[in-house]
């Protein structure tokens, strides 16, 4: 039997833009009722690491958002398995596939995102899975016989992610891209020769700047399917995971009269175009501050970030503006690698690019100022002093004519780093522990720079977040680094 609930505030969507908000409104508000509601059948979960589950190296339990006591001490209401299907914000009410009625006073959409599925013919036809819920795991752990081969659409974020998780579970995997390099939206294309190489190294087949045209069954009593290329070549392969990218779910959007371009338009209050609807995380649509256009910001961090945003202003707090940074870390095969800002770009338009570099041990950073602010950050086995770097990007410090001093761990960056932002040198700056995690790899990296001891590496060196004084001449301490400096681009 439907029933109605009524409600302060609703929030539609249990991943981390959801929680967080709960937990800022509760801030605010101690008293006003919040419902939560959880489309899937499980607690809520931290989505990037369906990963680790899927190797083996955690168990579901340890991925959950927050302890199960977490939502009763807070009196959050938490609604499981039952998604939202229709929204009126007319009438504020919202509809659950139950046939269940919630009325709200605020409400925040906090759907996230969903895979994008490509144009290719005969897609239905063939085995496939994309790698993004819970359930994902299991009907993909079912498809890794062993000696099976599979065809991965797609070589961003979590094409490597699946990469990493197939061959280490003895998959033979081909890697399809369609653009010129590995991991497109965040590294520049010297910087994705490195990553590019380790895939390789580690027996992925890369196919770059090709598409998938057609795909086909097997025939009756043939294990492989096939996969046409753009350039006519037939790959074999026995199942599909899909990675070519998400897009925000707007399916509960049909007919709601909230305006949305590729995501939700929302205000630095996270407040969409109809007035008591907020939006957060990876269905948003929002300002990238450092190349000046409305962007998606798919990231967790941002996403979190954005959720406490919303559940501060939808309980009338007075939050800082929101904008974000685009901030990655991952660990490839061993090779770790960092990157902040704009670090896609290849070609920065009116900007300074430095650039240091040693293919042969192998370790990468690359800096880009404009204006005197530092907009991208990329590094590659060599990641100490990320935090420091993170922080001058996201607090837009005017660097100046400080900034080789600062990539090459000079007297002059250090004494300008002291005097002026002493919480970057503290360590007292954000670096979210999904960050850190990157120092808790648990394979054998002794043959990487990254398997060497600590107390090697020169120049910049992280300190609990901070920066330690070195004053360090990069080229010097290691005559064979290419340390190219600044390219006006």
């Amino acid at each position: 039997m439907s029933q109605v609930l009524k409600t302060r505030y609703a929030i539609v969507g249990a991943g981390i833009a959801g929680v967080a908000a709960a937990e800022a409104i509760r801030e605010v508000d101690s008293d006003g009722r919040i419902l939560l509601i959880n489309g899937e059948s499980i607690p809520p979960y931290c989505r990037p690491l369906i990963i680790e589950v899927l190797k083996g190296e955690r168990a579901f339990g340890d991925i959950h958002l927050r302890p199960p006591e977490w939502s009763e001490a807070r009196r959050i209401s938490l609604i499981t398995g039952d998604p939202a299907e229709r929204l009126h914000p007319q009438h504020k009410t919202l509809e659950l596939q139950s046939g269940h009625t919630i009325e709200w006073e605020r409400l925040l959409l906090a759907t996230g995102s969903k895979p994008a599925l490509p144009p290719i013919q005969g897609l239905e036809d063939v085995p496939r899975i994309s790698l993004y819920r819970y359930k994902d795991v299991g009907q993909l752990l079912r498809l890794c016989s062993p000696g099976a081969r599979a065809l991965l659409v797609g070589i961003g974020l979590i094409g490597l992610q699946a990469i990493t998780a197939l061959k280490e579970l003895g998959v033979t995997v081909t890697a399809v891209e369609v653009m010129h390099k590995v991991l497109p939206m965040i590294l520049d294309a010297e910087a994705a020769t490195y990553a590019q190489r380790t895939l390789e190294t580690h027996g992925i087949d890369v196919r770059l700047q090709t598409s998938i045209e057609r795909l086909m069954p097997a025939d009756p009593g043939e294990r492989a399917c096939v996969a046409v290329t753009s350039g006519g070549e037939e790959i074999e392969f026995d199942f599909l995971v899909l990675a070519a990218g998400m897009r925000p779910d707007l399916s509960l959007l049909n007919g709601s009269g909230i305006k949305t371009d590729r995501g939700i338009n929302v205000s630095p209050r996270m407040e969409t175009s109809v007035s008591g609807v907020f939006a957060s995380g990876d269905v948003t649509e929002y300002s990238n501050w450092i190349e000046g256009r409305p962007e998606v910001h798919a990231h967790w961090v941002n996403a979190y970030r954005q959720g406490r945003v919303a559940g501060w202003s939808m309980a009338g707090g007075n939050p800082d503006p929101y904008e974000p940074v685009y901030l990655n870390s991952l660990n490839l095969f061993g090779l770790p690698m960092i990157t902040v800002g704009a670090s896609r770009l290849d070609k920065p338009e009116h900007a300074d690019v430095y650039v240091y570099d040693t293919p042969a041990r192998p370790a990468y950073r690359r800096f880009v100022v404009k204006e005197g602010r530092l907009i991208a950050v990329t590094f590659i086995n060599d990641v100490d002093g990320a935090g420091v770097f993170q922080y001058l990007v996201r607090e837009k410090v005017d660097i100046g004519p400080v900034a080789r001093a600062l990539f090459e761990g000079g007297l002059e960056g250090v004494e300008f780093l002291n005097r002026l932002h002493r919480e970057a040198v503290r360590g007292d700056v954000d670096w979210p522990e999904s960050m850190d995690r990157i120092t808790r790899y648990r394979k054998d990296h002794r043959h990487t720079r990254w398997g060497e001891s600590r107390d090697r590496n020169p120049g910049i060196s992280r300190s609990g977040g901070g920066m330690e004084k070195q004053g360090v001449d990069l080229g010097k301490q290691h005559p064979q680094k290419r340390v190219r400096g600044k390219r006006q681009v």
